[in-house]
């Protein structure tokens, strides 16, 4: 499976888990990466689809990380969001994704935006 088609979530204990993802009602699940018939409840405030992207560490780049890149000489920090129908980092529209580093993401990081 192409990586662009998943998703991660945070479960209601607080761990991270990759997979399809899925509803039932007013509830969110991802499957687990073994392919059995079983998903973990993630909170859906955590839902992050994945860009297919990697940074130059080989890391994947997902909605709502923390990246690290070069603008115009300059070091920047922005947030990757999907803004239909591309990927883009919050501060400034990029058709080039070229996030040089995921260094963290908003739920787990949010310090490295504070200026």
């Amino acid at each position: 499976m192409e990586t662009r088609y998943l998703f991660k979530g945070k479960t209601i204990v607080g761990d991270w888990v990759i997979g399809l993802l899925a509803n039932n009602g007013d509830k969110w699940y991802i499957s687990n990466n073994a392919g059995r018939p079983f998903a973990f409840e993630i909170r859906p405030d955590t839902i992050c689809q994945c860009t297919g992207l990697k940074d130059k560490n080989g890391k994947l780049i997902w909605e709502n990380d923390i990246c690290k890149y070069q603008w115009n000489g300059k070091t920047k920090i922005d947030v990757i969001k999907y803004d239909p129908p591309m990927f883009s980092y919050s501060g400034a529209m990029r058709w080039n994704l070229d996030c040089d580093e995921v260094i963290g993401n908003i739920f787990d990081n949010p310090e490295l935006l504070e200026e």
